[in-house]
C-alpha cells in the first residue's frame, strides 16, 4: 500500500476515534412540549385583563385570541451523575407581529421573527464529597408554601442532600442586578441587587407523613438603605386511607420588600387543603388560602401585607400564583401564556392581602375522557376603605380527551359573578374595579402535545 495513503487512512481514523469518545460517552435527551390555546373572552386577552361596561353600541365586548407555546429541551448527559439541562421556548399570537425581533411575537402572516427565549440553563450533577445534589444557573424554583413567595425561573445555585428521612436544600439566587443593563444604566453590576437565599427542610415522619420548616432571607439594596426581608414557615403533608392533606403557616418580618418607603414589616399567610379519592365516583378537593393584607395610614412606617417577589426588569409581573385553586379568571391557571391575566395577579393583591376558598371536583370516565369543575371566592383580607372585600366568585369546568397518549384536546369555561367590592353603583370599589362591569367569562379549545 502507498505509505502516503497509509497514513492518510491512519489520521482518518485517528481523527475519527477522537470524535467518536465524546459522542459514545455523551447521551442526549430531547423533550418538548406544544400548547394552542383558542379563547373567547371579555376579559383574559392578548392585551391585558379589564373589567368592561357595556356599551349601546358594544353591549358585549368579546374577544377571540389564538395563543401557542413551544418548549424545546435539550440535556447533555455525560453520566447518572452529571448533566447539562438547556430549555428553550417559543411565544406567539396568532396575527401578532411578522418580520420582527422580539418575544411573544412572529404570529401574523409571513412571521419570520427571532423570538426564540431562554427559559433554562444549568447544570445538575450529584457533588461526590458530600453526596449533594447541586443544580448551577438559569433553572426553575419554586418556593415550599405553593409558590405564593415565588415561582420563577431563577439564577443561582440550589443544594439538595438527604440525611436517611431527611431532605435539606440550600440555595442563593440573584433575581435582579439593577445596573446589570449597560445599554441603559453604565453604573457598576454587582452592587444593586435583589437576593433570594433559602433554606429547606423536610423529615418523613412515616410514608404518610411529612412534616416541614423553612428560613428565606431576601435582601434588596437598591432603593436607599438596604432591605431584609426574613421569612420562617412550617408544612406538613399527611395521608389518610383515601384522604390527602396538607397546611401551612407562613411569617414575613423585617422589611416590606415590595414598598417604595422604608416600612417594618409583620405579615403572615396559612392554607389548608384535602382531597379524598372516591374511586369510581371520582376526586373531591377543598382549598383555603389567606395571605394578610396592610390596614396601616399610606404614610406610616408600618406595613402587615403579605409580600410576594414579583418579576420583569421593572418588578411588575407576577412571579407568584396559587396555581392549587384551578381558578381561570379569578387566579392565574397554570395553562395560561401570554394572556396570563387574572382578577387576583399577585397573592399581595395590591397590599389588600387575599382570602381565598375553592373546591373542586374531577371524574375519570375512562383512558381517554376526563372532566373538572370548580367553585372559588375571593376577596380582599383589608378593603383599603373600599365598600365591599368581595372580588368575586368562580365556577369552572373542563373537559380533556386524549386524542393520543401523548396529545391532549380540552374545553374549558369559566364565568366570574363579580363581588360589591369590583362592581358596585356609587360606591368605593376595590383596584381594578369598574362600576356597572360585565362578569368576566372565558370559552377556549386547547390542545397539549408532550415529548
Amino acid at each position: 500500500m502507498n505509505f502516503k495513503k497509509t497514513v492518510a487512512i491512519a489520521a482518518a481514523a485517528g481523527a475519527l476515534a477522537a470524535v467518536s469518545v465524546p459522542a459514545f460517552a455523551l447521551e442526549n435527551e430531547f423533550h418538548g412540549m406544544y400548547r394552542l390555546r383558542a379563547m373567547m373572552s371579555n376579559y383574559e386577552n392578548a392585551g391585558g385583563g379589564a373589567l368592561h361596561a357595556g356599551t349601546t353600541a358594544d353591549p358585549t365586548p368579546t374577544l377571540t385570541v389564538f395563543e401557542q407555546r413551544a418548549r424545546l429541551q435539550y440535556i447533555a448527559k455525560t453520566s447518572a451523575d452529571l448533566k447539562l439541562v438547556t430549555h428553550f421556548e417559543i411565544d406567539s399570537s396568532w396575527g401578532d407581529t411578522a418580520y420582527s425581533t422580539g418575544r411573544g411575537a412572529g404570529g401574523a402572516q409571513a412571521a419570520d421573527t427571532v423570538n426564540l427565549e431562554t427559559k433554562n440553563v444549568y447544570l445538575d450533577f450529584n457533588e461526590s464529597l458530600t453526596g449533594a445534589n447541586v443544580k448551577v444557573g438559569i433553572q426553575g424554583v419554586s418556593d415550599a408554601y405553593k409558590g405564593i413567595l415565588v415561582t420563577d425561573d431563577m439564577a443561582g445555585i440550589l443544594a439538595t442532600k438527604k440525611f436517611g428521612a431527611l431532605t435539606g436544600t440550600a440555595g442563593f439566587f440573584r433575581l435582579q442586578d439593577f445596573n446589570g443593563r449597560p445599554s441603559t444604566n453604565p453604573a457598576p453590576t454587582g452592587r444593586k441587587n435583589l437576593d433570594l437565599y433559602l433554606l429547606d427542610a423536610k423529615f418523613a415522619v412515616s410514608k404518610d407523613l411529612t412534616v416541614g420548616g423553612s428560613y428565606y432571607l431576601v435582601s434588596r439594596d437598591d432603593q436607599f438603605n438596604a432591605q431584609n426581608m426574613h421569612m420562617i414557615g412550617a408544612n406538613v403533608a399527611a395521608k389518610f386511607n383515601n384522604i390527602t392533606a396538607d397546611g401551612f403557616l407562613a411569617y414575613q418580618t423585617g422589611d416590606a420588600i415590595m414598598a417604595t418607603t422604608k416600612q417594618d414589616l409583620s405579615a403572615f399567610a396559612a392554607q389548608a387543603a384535602i382531597k379524598a379519592d372516591l374511586g369510581a365516583a371520582g376526586t373531591v378537593r377543598g382549598n383555603v388560602l389567606y395571605t394578610s393584607g396592610d390596614n396601616h395610614a399610606a404614610n406610616s412606617r408600618k406595613n402587615d401585607s403579605w409580600q410576594c417577589i414579583n418579576s420583569g426588569d421593572a418588578l411588575t409581573t407576577s412571579s407568584a400564583s396559587y396555581y392549587d385553586s384551578k381558578m381561570m379568571l379569578l387566579m392565574r391557571n397554570v395553562v395560561n401564556m401570554d394572556t396570563d391575566k387574572a382578577l387576583i395577579m399577585y397573592t399581595n393583591n395590591n397590599n389588600r392581602g387575599l382570602t381565598l376558598l375553592t373546591v373542586g371536583y374531577d371524574f375519570k370516565f375512562n383512558d381517554k375522557l376526563a372532566a373538572s369543575a370548580n367553585l372559588g371566592y375571593g376577596a380582599a383580607s383589608e378593603k383599603h376603605g373600599a365598600n365591599s372585600a368581595s372580588i368575586g366568585t368562580e365556577v369552572n369546568a373542563q373537559v380533556d380527551y386524549k386524542l393520543f397518549s401523548n396529545l391532549t384536546a380540552s374545553f374549558q369555561w369559566a364565568y366570574v359573578f363579580l363581588g360589591d367590592g369590583m362592581n358596585k353603583n356609587n360606591a368605593v370599589l376595590l383596584s381594578g374595579g369598574k362600576a356597572d362591569a360585565d362578569d368576566p367569562y372565558l370559552t377556549a379549545l386547547m390542545l397539549n402535545y408532550s415529548f
